[in-house]
């Protein structure tokens, strides 16, 4: 693992520059004058994760699963917005 170190003060990679190259396998060690104060490190290694899919998903197999009621979009009655909480 290779090591990269920073002064805080002159820092001049952004936050992403820096995961970027911790993904690397690289450790960051950031210090302010001269002094460590952080070090950054993979935590865990990053490996991609894909499902095989058995079969594609097919939209309208649960047609009829739901049921809306006809005045869903009906505005709500004044008593339900003045009540006491």
């Amino acid at each position: 693992m290779s090591n990269k170190t920073f002064d805080l003060k002159q820092l001049p990679i952004g936050i992403t520059e820096l995961l970027y190259s911790i993904q690397n396998e690289q450790e960051i060690v950031i210090t302010n004058d001269n002094i460590p104060v952080a070090r950054l490190t993979l935590l865990n290694p990053v490996t991609e994760t894909r499902l095989p899919l058995d079969k594609t998903p097919q939209p309208g197999l649960n047609l009829g699963a739901m049921v809306m009621s006809d005045d869903f979009d009906r505005p709500l009655p004044d008593e339900f917005w003045l009540q006491n909480s």
